[in-house]
This record gives structure tokens, sequence and C-alpha cells, in this order.
């Protein structure tokens, strides 16, 4: 599970989780299963959860000059999951946040 969560990690948790698993020579239940039961979360949330990490960071460090730029280079689909998904980790949106970090 180490290499797992270190592929997810390396990449941002932009890799597919059938990729890794394939990349290990391992069903992707399988190792689901094992992730699970190594870290309490599947390889898909904790996959998430580096993404947001990596896009919070670049938000944070202002690394950026339009948010569209944060949301295509950390693999959200588009600006409104990128709201979402920060919205729901942090409970605000990244605009307000942004201000606020000012």
């Amino acid at each position: 599970m180490k290499q797992a969560i270190e592929r997810i990690i390396q990449t941002n948790g932009q890799e597919s989780i059938h990729a890794i698993a394939s990349a290990l020579y391992i069903h992707g239940r399988t190792l689901e299963r094992r992730f699970i039961k190594e870290t309490g979360l599947s390889p898909k949330q904790f996959a998430k959860i580096i993404q947001f990490q990596a896009s919070f960071s670049q938000l944070a460090l202002k690394d950026f000059k339009k948010m569209n730029e944060i949301v295509y280079e950390n693999g959200f689909a588009d600006q409104s999951h990128f709201i979402r998904v920060f919205k729901a980790f942090t409970g605000e949106t990244p605009r307000v946040f942004s201000q606020r970090t000012d």
C-alpha cells in the first residue's frame, strides 16, 4: 500500500485508481480493500484529499494568475467542480478564502 500511497501523492491524486492497481499488478477491488484496511479511507477518497491539498496550497501561496490555472492543473473537470470540492473541504468558496488571506 505504500507504493499506492506514494503514486497518489506524486500525481497529486490525478492518476486513476485503476491505473495504480494495474501498475502494482493487483485487481482494483483488491487495492481498494487493502487500502481501506491500512488507511481507513478508500484510494479514491485519499486521492481527492491529495488533489484538494495541492489546489489549496496553490491558492494559499497565490501561485496562479487565473483561477482556471488551479482548476486544470489539479485535474478538476471545470471551475464549478473545483468550487464544490473546495467548499466541501473548507466551508467557503476559493474566492472568499483568497480574499480573506490577502
